[in-house]
């Protein structure tokens, strides 16, 4: 949603306006709604909201949560587009309330101390009259200033409980709920942080023979095999690498700032755990036949996409897949390595 400061304080205006005509509270969800009719962005929701007033049916909240869940709910810019500029106009308005509170106050204690003068004067009665209607006045705006500024921090509160929530919602669409390693998705927004003129190495890695686990003992256990061969991957990497679940029972380590040599060297490790698990059938008592993994490896070289590197490491992958299992094997297409042999 682009536009200058001012004229997302018009519309900011503008619906505020809307809302107290309807009596519409302002929570973030009816705030959402309104703001987008007035910002016209949106021709669908204008349109809806448009035909709800020219019908004179109410704008009530059963109807705004109807409208933010078929226009709004799942927008990605809505943080941006939405919460943030709500947030800004409620601390505004809080601002304003608070300046206004102190003032009503100042005022309070001026007309309160004019009414004490003419009271020992005793001969002002009509002022005197009006002194008491000014206080009352007085007292009552700021009464009302008062329960709405904390109607006001409320909704501040509700803004900023929603933020986290989406934020929270971001990071779990990132992260692969089986295992707890970043999804490809999650994967992607890391390797955005990196350049690709720095060296960087890959693990692609796949469970030998997960078919038969699966078909033999269950998928709830194929699911314990991939959340403990994750596990293996966790112990074995640092909070500079990126770890993922790729799909089913593949897994990609990207190496940030590091060699192919040093990636082979953890690969090993991983492939060593791993072989040496220990699984049982709890129920059955059965001993499930060794785990192991095979890994490609391979390094991002000068003017190579992501998309080649992992290319690469799975072409490797399969080379080791096709010698044995069981096995690291170094990518053929590292220029100069005198590492490219499989074990």
């Amino acid at each position: 949603m682009q536009g200058s400061f001012h004229q997302v304080v018009k519309i900011s205006d503008e619906a505020r306006q809307l809302m107290l005509c309807h009596a519409i509270a302002p929570t973030p969800t009816n705030y959402s709604v309104i703001y987008w009719y007035f910002s016209k962005e949106n021709l669908a929701l204008t349109q809806k909201i448009d035909l709800q007033l020219a019908t004179c049916d109410p704008l009530d909240a059963y109807f705004l949560n109807e409208v933010y869940t078929e226009f709004l709910s799942n927008t990605q810019q809505i943080e941006k587009n939405l919460l943030t500029p709500f947030e800004q106009t409620l601390s505004g308005t809080l601002a304003q309330l608070d300046n206004q509170v102190s003032s009503e106050e100042e005022a309070l204690s001026n007309l309160a101390k004019i009414g004490q003068a003419l009271t020992r004067l005793g001969e002002y009665k009509p002022l005197q009259s009006i002194i008491t209607f000014l206080l009352n006045a007085v007292d009552q705006s700021k009464d009302q200033h008062k329960s709405l500024s904390n109607e006001l921090y409320k909704a501040c509160q509700e803004v900023t409980q929603l933020k986290d929530k989406l934020e929270k919602s971001r990071q779990e669409a990132l992260v692969d709920t089986l295992t707890g390693l970043l999804n490809r998705r999650g994967c992607e927004l890391k390797l955005q942080r990196l350049s690709l003129n720095d060296m960087h190495s890959s693990l692609v890695i796949d469970i030998d023979h997960f078919k038969k686990v699966n078909d033999s003992f269950g998928h709830s256990i194929g699911d314990k095999v991939i959340q403990l061969v994750a596990d293996v991957i966790k112990e074995n990497v640092t909070d500079a690498d990126i770890p993922v679940r790729y799909g089913g029972e593949e897994f990609v380590v990207v190496f940030s700032n590091k060699s192919q040599k040093f990636a082979h060297t953890i690969a090993e490790k991983i492939r060593i755990a791993i072989s040496k698990l220990k699984l049982v059938q709890r129920q059955t008592n059965t001993i499930l036949p060794p785990i192991t993994v095979s890994i490609g490896i391979a390094q991002l070289q000068k003017n190579m996409a992501w998309s080649t590197l992992f290319n690469n490491a799975d072409e490797a992958l399969y080379q080791a897949k096709g010698s044995g299992r069981n096995r690291c094997v170094l990518s053929s297409k590292h220029i100069g390595s005198t590492l490219e042999r499989s074990y």
